[in-house]
């Protein structure tokens, strides 16, 4: 049968469109992942790598349904092997967000097996010249049912994003009990995310058995819904708190350089809580590390280090926690009953009424004037 026997023209409807807006944002969305420096690197590569692949078996699927695949027929059945990326990126884009030192490896190229799999098989087919591919294409386009290769296909695709599922949920199940105990927002935020990804998962598997079940269900209600999948890895990365990153997740390397020895850090710690507790420089509000440090005759990065390594806690951290123990005795103190809350506040350093409340509320879980309140039962 020659291409001309059958009339086979274009065919762009309203769903193909919103799936090549969503396979689009998959491609910027790529693009800043790839370009950012905030966050997990690693994180970020394998979900800018899995919005990709998303992008790409979206626009397979319009081009074959609207029919453009005739006009490129060299372009047919290449997202053929991505659909099996998609699952076991998802997976290892899962466990580096909820790990905490867990890093890619070459034995996580195995999961690549399936897609490596089908390239193989196509290539054959990726050989032939235009005409032998769109004689193909015709073939398939006007016979009554689907061939053995489509069969193949879904069976083993439905069979992978099904295992997939319950390693990551295995994951998702552990992840949570960690994220209980540490209760951090990054923690909330994450374990909200990877949540999402499994229940969009589940969705779309669910949606494409019924598709090979239900012929007759629309062919792109499945890729719409990878499209909206995109959308929302988007709007997920974007509320996702990169700052709590930072500080849950500083690199086991970042002090792998450093000079400083055990016995030093000891030595300087011993030396700055006594500093703390005798100088109080803490009532300076324009305190910095290089200021202590100076103060101190410790090298800025050593005290870092020491304050990092030794308390597990920012210089931010640590300097505020002696703020507000020396605010809470002078709020208890019946002879500074005469000061303001923004007196207080101003002694022990803090250089606005309203980070002082802020700061105050994290360490005790009430305002300054409720603690006031509360422990000697009258107002400022």
């Amino acid at each position: 049968m020659q291409l001309t026997d059958i009339t086979i023209g274009p065919n762009v409807g309203f769903l193909a469109v919103l799936n090549l807006l969503g396979a689009a944002q998959g491609v910027l969305l790529a693009l800043a992942l790839l370009t950012t420096k905030s966050g997990r690197q690693t994180a970020n590569r394998l979900l800018a790598a899995l919005t990709l692949t998303i992008a790409i078996a979206v626009s397979g699927a319009v081009l074959l349904t609207s029919n453009y695949i005739f006009a490129f027929p060299h372009l047919s059945r290449l997202h053929h092997p991505f659909v099996f990326l998609a699952a076991p990126l998802l997976f290892l884009y899962i466990r580096e967000l909820t790990a905490r030192e867990r890093k890619f490896t070459r034995k996580d190229f195995l999961h690549f097996i399936p897609f490596v799999a089908c390239l193989v098989y196509l290539l054959p087919y990726y050989l032939q010249n235009r005409s032998q591919k769109i004689q193909i294409l015709v073939s398939e386009f006007v016979q009554q049912s689907f061939g053995p290769w489509y069969y193949i296909r879904s069976a083993l695709l439905i069979t992978q994003v099904l295992v997939y599922l319950i390693l990551v949920v295995l994951i998702i199940i552990q992840y949570s009990r960690k994220a209980l105990e540490r209760d951090s927002a990054r923690d909330r935020a994450v374990l909200f995310e990877v949540r999402f990804f499994v229940i969009a998962t589940a969705v779309l598997w669910v949606a494409v058995v019924l598709r090979y079940a239900i012929p007759t269900t629309p062919n792109l209600l499945v890729p719409l819904g990878a499209s909206l999948l995109i959308y929302g890895m988007g709007y997920l990365k974007l509320r996702r708190p990169e700052p709590d990153v930072g500080k849950d997740e500083q690199p086991a390397r970042k002090y792998e350089k450093s000079t400083l020895t055990p016995e030093r850090s000891e030595r300087y710690l011993g030396k700055l809580v006594n500093f703390m507790e005798k100088e109080k420089p803490f009532t300076d509000g324009d305190l910095t590390i290089q200021k202590l440090a100076e103060k101190l005759s410790i090298p800025a990065n050593h005290l870092s280090q020491t304050i990092n390594e030794r308390l597990g806690q920012t210089f931010s951290d640590f300097v505020n926690s002696y703020r507000i123990e020396a605010a809470k005795r002078k709020l208890l103190d019946p002879a500074c009953r005469h000061l303001s809350v923004l007196g207080i506040a101003e002694e022990v350093g803090f250089n606005s009424k309203s980070s002082f409340n802020s700061v105050f509320k994290k360490h005790t879980n009430m305002t300054p004037s409720e603690f006031r309140n509360q422990n000697n039962g009258s107002g400022q």
